[in-house]
C-alpha cells in the first residue's frame, strides 16, 4: 500500500516519515485532528515519538487533507492488534516470509493451506501496510519443520523467518 501513496511525499522526506508511521499505525486524519481509534492525539503527540517538529506533522496533515485521494485513504485508518510481538511469550508460532511477486494471486491461499493441513490453527496473518512483499504468520503452536520445508516449496517464497524465543 506505502508504494501507491509514497509517491506523493516524494519531495517532502519528512512529511513522507509522519505519513508512513501514521499508515503503520493505523492513525486516522479527520480534518486536522488525528485520532488512535477513539483517542484524540495532538500533533505535537505525534511530533515527539517520531522526534520531528510539530511544524512537520501538521504540514504532513495539511498534505493529506489537500488531496481527495490521500484523505480518503487516511480519514479510514484504525488500528488493528498485532500479536507478533507477544506472540511468543504467549507459546505460539511466528513464521515471517518474503514474498516474490506480491501481486499473484493465491499464494498466502496457498501457504495458509499447508498450515492448516497440518493441522495447526492460524491467530493472524498480517501483510505491514508498508512492507509489500512481507508476511507473517501467527499460529496456534510452533510450526513444526515439515511444514516449513512444505511452505519453502512454495514458489512465490523466496525466504522464511523463523522466530523463536
Amino acid at each position: 500500500m506505502w508504494r501507491k501513496i509514497e509517491s506523493e511525499f516524494s519531495r517532502l522526506p519528512s512529511q513522507a516519515t509522519v505519513a508512513k508511521y501514521m499508515l503503520e499505525t493505523g492513525i486516522k486524519v479527520d480534518g486536522m485532528k488525528l485520532y488512535f481509534d477513539k483517542v484524540a492525539m495532538s500533533h505535537s503527540q505525534l511530533a515527539t515519538a517520531l522526534e520531528k517538529d510539530k511544524r512537520i506533522v501538521t504540514s504532513t496533515v495539511k498534505t493529506i487533507n489537500d488531496d481527495p485521494r490521500l484523505y480518503e485513504i487516511y480519514s479510514k485508518l484504525s488500528p488493528t492488534c498485532n500479536l507478533f510481538n507477544m506472540a511468543l511469550n504467549m507459546g505460539w508460532g511466528v513464521i515471517g516470509m518474503d514474498i516474490c511477486y506480491t501481486g499473484k494471486p493465491g499464494t498466502m491461499g496457498e501457504i495458509t493451506s499447508i498450515i492448516g493441513e497440518g493441522g495447526i490453527s492460524i491467530r493472524q496473518a498480517q501483510c505491514p501496510a508498508t512492507s509489500a512483499g512481507l508476511l507473517y504468520i501467527i499460529t496456534d503452536t510452533p510450526i513444526p519443520a515439515r511444514i516449513i520445508e512444505k511452505i519453502r516449496k512454495v514458489s512465490d517464497v523466496k525466504t522464511i523467518t523463523f522466530y523463536q524465543e
